[in-house]
């Protein structure tokens, strides 16, 4: 093994080099290395040949008298900064970005520059797109409608903050040192989230993610105006910092307590509409009753109760209305048993047995359906109790709402009466009775069918609303 000497030594390190070696003297390349060669993408031979103009030209011309110029005052003697960057030119017309470390030095007896060259093209581009990335996301996150700061865990100092967290807080850049120390100082009154923000930001790398959410706090930001605020903290515990989120939710409280304040108004608009509906109808109830008193025809007297009791399955339904939580349904147990209640002490005979009973879905209607159901259900529970029990019989009536499936209902009205033949007569297609329970089940896109084989039994079938079923009631 041959042992290398000091020159030879030096030779072996300068052309294995990955930085580029140039020695120019008198304008002309007297040593390269092949790195530098192949920075340029040359051949070593030939930079070694080429002419002063031909050298002038690796140097892009932007930067050419900054380089060459460089180049004749350190041979002048002047002392420059040793080290710079400029745009170098490849043999084929490439533009490279190279960073130059520059020194005389004394070659074959005559002063000479050398230079160390390194291409630097893909770190700087990595830089650039590194930077644009960077402003990027800065322009993204100070456009964010939520207050941003990034702060270091151990020293509490921000290392970022956005836009909207400056207008939340109040404060200018350099006022907001600390966010943690700014919202202490802002949260109003002894609010018990204060001490927990500041102790879990202190250790926010142990804290739970989960217990990091403060909601509705109250502040008094720099600008005196009371805020409510959304706080958040997100550590990131490899880089030992916590960042803080702050939103704004002020307008949103007003916006949730303006609704909130006109649903309440109108929700006693419309309980004021349905009571006085009820009383208006009341009151015609009672002057049918009134003029009922003054008529001795059978036939007119009954028509005038049976108007009486339509209008008062209607007023029933705007009394449900106006003494329930919703306004937009009411419970169909409760209305049809009010309604069986009435109709049992209109014509309830001290001669006469007859048991009403009834199986109801517990579910709700709303008005679309509710009227349409009470009309039918005032028909024809008036009919079997006035026609189906002749001469004082016992007799029993049942009134049920059931669903068949997950879309229709099914409201049957039966008794065990005197059957079909009978009934069928006082529900003839010219009786107003029938029409009016006829025109309910067309409102109600429904069917009806007659079953006289034990009694009379009428179902009406139609689509189930939208409404919640719970459990039955007998």
């Amino acid at each position: 093994m041959s042992i290398l000497n000091s020159d030879e030594k030096y030779r072996h390190l300068v052309e294995n080099s990955l930085q580029g070696v140039v020695i120019i003297q008198d304008f002309k390349i007297v040593y390269s290395n092949p790195a530098f060669a192949r920075t340029f993408d040359y051949a070593v031979n030939e930079l070694l040949a080429l002419e002063s103009t031909q050298i002038i030209n690796l140097v892009h011309p932007d930067d050419q008298d900054l380089v060459w110029g460089n180049f004749r005052k350190r041979m002048a003697g002047f002392e420059l900064p040793p080290n710079y960057r400029f745009k170098g030119m490849t043999k084929d017309g490439k533009q490279k970005i190279l960073e130059l470390y520059a020194s005389v030095i004394d070659y074959d007896g005559r002063p000479a520059l050398q230079g160390l060259v390194l291409d630097i093209t893909d770190r700087i581009k990595a830089e650039e797109r590194l930077e644009h990335r960077t402003r990027l996301i800065e322009t993204i996150v100070n456009g964010l409608p939520i207050g941003i700061a990034v702060n270091e865990i151990d020293t509490g100092k921000n290392i970022f903050i956005n836009n909207e967290l400056r207008n939340i807080l109040g404060l200018h850049e350099e006022e907001i040192f600390n966010v943690e120390k700014i919202l202490a100082k802002s949260i109003r009154g002894k609010n018990p989230a204060t001490k927990e923000i500041i102790e879990k930001t202190k250790d926010a790398t142990k804290a739970n993610s989960e217990n990091l959410t403060w909601d509705s706090i109250e502040i008094v930001p720099g600008s005196g105006d009371k805020k409510f605020i959304t706080v958040k903290l997100i550590p990131l515990n490899e880089q030992k910092m916590v960042i803080f989120t702050l939103l704004d939710i002020t307008e949103r409280l007003k916006t949730e307590k303006y609704l909130k304040n006109s649903v309440i108004e109108k929700e006693t608009l419309l309980k004021e509409i349905h009571h006085r509906v009820k009383n208006n109808l009341q009151t015609v109830s009672s002057l049918l009753d009134l003029q009922a008193e003054s008529i001795t025809e059978p036939k007119s007297l009954e028509a005038f109760r049976s108007s009486q009791s339509r209008i008062k399955s209607m007023a029933l339904i705007h009394e449900r209305l106006y003494k329930s939580e919703n306004l937009a349904k009411i419970k169909a147990y409760e209305y049809i048993k009010n309604l069986i209640e009435y109709l049992e002490g209109t014509y309830h005979s001290p001669s006469r047995e007859i048991e009403i009973t009834t199986e109801l879905k517990d579910l709700y209607l709303n008005l679309d359906v509710a009227i349409p159901c009470g009309l039918i259900i005032n028909e024809l529970v008036t009919n079997s109790m006035k026609y189906a029990f002749p001469h004082n019989h016992k007799g029993n009536i049942k009134v049920s709402l059931l669903s068949d499936n997950e879309k229709n209902l099914i409201l049957s009205i039966m008794d065990n009466g005197v059957g079909i033949p009978l009934n069928f007569k006082t529900l003839n297609p010219q009786s107003l009775g029938l029409e009016l329970v006829k025109l309910m089940v067309k409102q109600l896109n429904g069917t009806m069918a007659i079953d006289g084989t034990a009694g009379t039994k009428i179902s009406i079938t139609f689509p189930q609303p939208s409404v919640t079923g719970e459990t039955d009631h007998q």
